[in-house]
């Protein structure tokens, strides 16, 4: 496998680096690998456990076994990539360690909350949520030390668009998205001060997620139930051409908060900011002025028509996991360039629970396939021995060869899948 790919312009320049600041920094790498280890928990050693164990009984953080909402990125819809931060980004949006210890420990990540940007309806802890989609973050069972007594969950945004609907939280008490970044992982989860650059690139991938297309609904009818809608709803929650300006509004339901844009609503039920609405018509009616009666029903068309979305789901695959591990090995080779061993510890880290969460998708029966996933974790760890030494060169060629092993083992992953959850029903 060739990792270099769209970095490799820079491989020259990066190995011909002065040999005084590659000694100045084997020098400070004693001094950094403690600090790290004093900040940063043991990823690959949290990796291939069952992180539910550390979650009451009863609790769901997976949307489906087989399936995920499907993903929505800006640049490819338009035929291209994202570029190296935005992919950064979107690994540390996976993982666990971004939001400190205790949240690697139990499994919990911005994508548990958020998968692909979606609002994952189906999240469900034991105490701190009161319906599936809401949660309590300040209950001792999601963030014991923010406790605050007080029975309070609320409904858990799509981040769709995010980039286009700042302020941001529920009564929009944020103005920006890498301040309300570092607000959810310091304040809601607990976890430690974030890095500058590892905080940059959790912007960058947020910023990519896009609004899911919608089919077409242009004709006559549509254009009489759009009219309604704009006639009543749409100076708070925008229209299809234009989102919600950012304002709060106090419509009955227990203080001032920001109206929702209503794009691909059929991804985020319930509804309103404590997910007390079911059903759109719910939401509807639990406004303090309700539209008239002969306009419900054509706003209520016009809702059921703006809320869908030309594809709800992709499917879990094998494949597509090998893919995006891949692709986070390319992420990974950065800092190996850069001999940056911090950077590179970190990162690995973060590939090292992504590489847990495809060991733990197959049964103790898969033999093979289990045994291939382990052996990437161990070829992982030499990849970070290397750099730690500050043996990069060896480093590098350690991770192009565990691409290599990655790619080799599809046909052994793809085998066992009778034997996954890849296997599973979207029911379960």
């Amino acid at each position: 496998m060739r990792l270099s790919g769209r970095n490799s312009p820079d491989r020259g320049r990066l190995r011909s680096c002065g040999d005084g600041a590659a000694r100045q920094r084997r020098r400070l790498m004693p001094s950094l690998v403690m600090l790290a280890a004093s900040l940063i928990p043991a990823g690959a050693g949290l990796a291939q456990e069952d992180p539910l164990k550390w979650l009451p009984p009863g609790s769901t953080v997976q949307t489906t076994l087989s399936e995920r909402p499907a993903r929505w990125i800006r640049a490819e819809m338009q035929g291209g990539t994202m570029g190296y931060m935005a992919r950064l980004g979107e690994l540390a949006f996976r993982s666990p360690l971004t939001l400190g210890r205790e949240a690697a420990r139990r499994g919990l990540s911005c994508d548990a909350c958020h998968p692909n940007g979606a609002a994952n309806v189906r999240f469900f802890v034991p105490g701190a949520s009161d319906r599936p989609g809401n949660v309590d973050v300040t209950h001792r069972e999601f963030h014991f030390r923010e406790d605050d007594g007080i029975d309070n969950p609320v409904n858990i945004p799509s981040l769709r668009g995010v980039r286009l609907t700042a302020p941001y939280g529920h009564d929009g008490r944020v103005a920006s998205l890498r301040d309300f970044s570092r607000h959810v992982i310091m304040n809601e989860f607990g976890g430690p001060e974030i890095e500058p650059w590892l905080l940059d690139a959790l912007v960058a991938y947020q910023q990519q997620l896009a609004l899911p297309p919608r089919p077409d609904t242009g004709d006559e009818a549509a254009d009489a139930r759009r009219a309604a809608y704009r006639d009543h709803c749409a100076d708070c929650h925008g229209d299809d051409d234009a989102l919600p300006p950012p304002a709060r509004h106090d419509i009955g339901t227990g203080g001032f908060f920001e109206p929702p844009a209503v794009f691909g609503l059929a991804e985020s039920a319930p509804y309103l900011h404590d997910g007390s609405a079911p059903t759109l018509r719910a939401a509807v009616a639990a406004h303090r002025d309700p539209p008239p009666a002969e306009a419900l029903e054509p706003i209520l068309d016009w809702l059921q028509a703006a809320r869908a979305v030309t594809r709800r789901f992709d499917p879990e695959t094998p494949a597509g996991d090998l893919a995006r591990l891949l692709g986070f090995l390319e992420v990974l080779e950065q800092p190996l360039l850069d001999e940056d061993f911090v950077r590179a510890d970190l990162i690995a880290d973060m590939v090292a629970m992504e590489v847990g969460r495809v060991h733990r998708r197959y049964r103790p029966e898969a033999t093979d396939a289990r045994e291939a996933t382990r052996s990437w974790a161990k070829d992982l760890k030499q990849v970070t021995a290397f750099a730690r030494e500050g043996r990069f060169p060896e480093a590098r060629a350690a991770l192009a060869a565990l691409g290599e092993a990655m790619e080799a083992a599809l046909p052994q992953l793809e085998s066992a899948q009778g034997l996954s959850l890849y296997a599973a029903t979207a029911a379960d």
